[in-house]
């Protein structure tokens, strides 16, 4: 099986490390030679995409890159009918997404979009069957990202709750600068759910938690830990299943839009308060 990752900085050179552990032969694009050079003659190198893809039979494509170029670089590869994974978020306008999603249909690809926290032990673990009605959310970071956290952090919760509510619609976006603290505060509702989610670069402690209100009482999701904690005491601990390996193993055999289609519903949303 032959892979590819297009940008090696920090979140590319986590794949490259997960594409060894799973046995896969590894092509690394990157413009910079320098980040080329920093990996051993085993790899197949590249600093030019259009020369890998034409010159390697990659069947499938995981791109690391600034979001403005995700949709870009993925597009060249849909064109070829290679399936492409590309990290959140996958674009900045949600008709960047619908045009590359018709594209990877057309050309019999399939186009993803990582959702890296769905295989947290929290999530894999929880029983969707049980009915959540309510959800406070926190996602408070101590350091500071290169996006608004709006589009970084929160896309984290957003895609978990569809996936477990259903598609939503965001009543509120509250955006506050104070002092080095970036907080970003989302209203939104499901059919089913309502959530509140607090995100936060620089925040003063750190913070990764859900308490959802369920049929069952409430359960509380820690985040940091990646445990469940039910009602009565019980806690699912940790299972040590690596969250990114399985994401890569599982696009790689079984190639899936879900991704996208939720991807697309966030877009969708943010647009109307972030443009």
């Amino acid at each position: 099986m032959k892979v590819a990752i297009v940008g090696i900085g920090n979140m590319g050179s986590k794949y490259i490390n997960k594409f060894k552990d799973l046995g896969y032969e590894a092509v690394l694009i990157d413009k910079e030679k320098e980040q080329l050079d920093k990996y051993p003659d085993e790899f197949i190198k590249y600093q030019d995409l259009d020369e890998a893809l034409e010159k390697e039979d990659i069947q499938t494509l995981f791109v690391a890159t600034a979001p403005t170029s995700h949709i870009p670089i993925a597009e060249k590869a849909l064109k070829r009918g290679i399936n492409t994974m590309v990290e959140k978020p996958p674009a900045l306008d949600p008709v960047d997404l619908h045009d590359a999603i018709n594209l990877a249909k057309k050309n019999n690809a399939v186009l993803g979009v990582s959702e890296i926290e769905l295989r947290s032990n929290c999530i894999r673990n929880f029983d969707k069957n049980i009915k959540i009605s309510n959800i406070e959310a926190y996602r408070l970071n101590l350091r500071s990202g290169y996006i608004n956290p709006f589009f970084d952090l929160a896309w984290h919760d957003l895609y978990i709750f569809h996936y477990l509510a259903g598609e939503f619609k965001i009543n509120n976006v509250e955006d506050v600068k104070k002092d080095e603290m970036h907080l970003v505060k989302v209203d939104a509702d499901s059919k089913t759910t309502h959530i509140d989610l607090q995100v936060a670069w620089n925040s003063p402690d750190l913070r990764r938690e859900w308490i959802l209100d369920t049929e069952k009482g409430k359960i509380v999701f820690n985040f940091v830990e990646d445990k469940i904690v039910y009602p009565d005491g019980t806690v699912k601990e940790k299972d040590n299943v690596d969250k990114l390996e399985l994401m890569i193993k599982e696009f790689v055999e079984k190639p899936s839009f879900e991704s996208s289609y939720r991807a697309l519903n966030i877009l969708n949303e943010f647009v109307k308060f972030y443009r």
